[in-house]
């Protein structure tokens, strides 16, 4: 059960344990060019022997080995960064007591064209690593690849998986995916007045975007910004394309039968979706040609979704009920399709019951729409500023899988 406490301190002493030995400091990666040419530079503190080469098997990357090796680059305080051109994005760790890796995964298959050291430029102290990546086919890719050996390095690919403690990459402005609840053909609930579910979501999603993207603190995509039909797999996929930090899908509910039932409440993946989820991952999992191995980083990768998933849940409920009332027992696990990726934390937010006539009401005024987003908005400020594993939650009980 505390196999993610153990792997987080795992994970946090490949960057930092053997980095208080390390005379050498990494300093700055800085990237030029485009998708056809990447340069990679990596700027240390002194000169020093490293070794540059591609692998093939994880996943495609360039892998940049260094004497061990302490991290100093401000503003990438976890040891990751985005990339540009040829390169995704990259993380540091150290991979022995003697040596430490930058491993950089690759947008496309791409060569070493070549490798070099400079002196440091005028005005700088920092020596320089430099390696040139020149775009190539799959086939040549795989013919000038190394494949790494599993067995002997499962820790190493663990380090290198480092959702074992989720660290979102780092850039300036966090990246929130919002999904507003169906759209064209497929209305969602109704409500006694009249009220399509697709319409109140997507007036949410945009309303949440304005207020999110006027702190200046993020960077927002909605699933839909009109009325349009998604289907679930491309509302998902827009979170994994831009790699978001927090994904959160919006919805109305409706009991007809119970039309005293009303209030807010958040959801989350329950036991059985996470088997879902760990079989779909597996299906797709760009890990290693290990079966053994990928069960492990996948699993790390659900724990820690989840434990995420349900520290957003709670801290979001915290500030929603400032602004209306919530569901009994508002923080609750289901089967949700949109909440399956492995990666992503992922909730889904029911703002009310369009079968209440007074949720209804609300859900149609601009001006508690507004308050309940303002509610929302906080609760992801605060979820960024304290984001942690909240621990074990109970589970409810299983149900069948819902097509939100």
């Amino acid at each position: 059960m505390r196999l993610l406490a153990i792997m987080a301190a795992f994970a946090t002493s490949m960057v930092s344990g053997a980095a208080a030995l390390a005379d050498q400091e990494v300093r700055a990666v800085r990237f030029g060019g485009d998708e056809a040419r990447t340069r990679v530079v990596v700027e240390t503190s002194q000169p020093g022997e490293f070794r540059a080469y591609t692998l093939d098997g994880v996943s495609t990357r360039l892998v940049v080995d260094l004497p061990v090796s302490s991290w100093q680059v401000p503003g990438l305080e976890a040891g990751e960064g985005v990339g540009t051109g040829l390169v995704d994005g990259f993380r540091f760790f150290n991979n022995s007591s003697s040596s430490s890796r930058i491993v950089f995964e690759l947008d496309h298959p791409a060569m070493i064209d070549s490798q070099f050291s400079l002196e440091p430029a005028p005005n700088s102290n920092n020596y320089r690593i430099v390696v040139d990546l020149a775009r190539t086919s799959e086939q040549a890719f795989r013919d000038s690849s190394g494949v790494q050996p599993v067995a002997s390095t499962i820790d190493t690919l663990i380090a290198e998986r480092v959702e074992a403690v989720y660290v979102p990459p780092a850039r300036e402005r966090r990246v929130i995916v919002l999904d507003a609840g169906h759209g064209g053909h497929d209305p969602g609930a109704s409500g006694r007045g009249g009220t399509h579910e697709r319409d109140v979501t997507l007036a949410a999603a945009r309303e949440l975007r304005r207020q999110l993207e006027a702190t200046g603190r993020y960077e927002v995509y909605l699933t839909r910004d009109t009325n349009v039909f998604l289907s679930l797999q491309q509302r998902v996929q827009v979170a994994a394309d831009v790699r978001a930090d927090l994904f959160l899908s919006i919805h109305a509910d409706s009991v007809p039968s119970n039309r005293n039932a009303r209030g807010a409440a958040v959801y989350t993946l329950n036991d059985r979706a996470e088997n879902r989820a760990r079989n779909r991952a597996l299906q797709s999992a760009n890990h290693s040609e290990e079966a053994d191995v990928n069960n492990i980083l996948v699993s790390l990768e659900l724990r820690e979704k989840r434990n995420q998933s349900s520290a957003f849940a709670e801290v979001l409920l915290e500030h929603l009920g400032d602004a209306g009332p919530l569901l009994n027992n508002p923080h609750r696990q289901e089967n949700f399709y949109v909440l399956l990726d492995s990666r992503v934390p992922a909730v889904l937010l029911e703002m009310g019951f369009l079968s209440n006539s007074t949720d209804e009401r609300n859900l149609n005024s601009a001006s508690h729409r507004r308050r309940q987003m303002e509610a929302v908005t906080s609760g992801i400020d605060d979820y960024f500023a304290t984001r942690g594993d909240m621990g074990e939650y109970p589970e409810a009980a299983n149900t069948p899988i819902r097509a939100r």
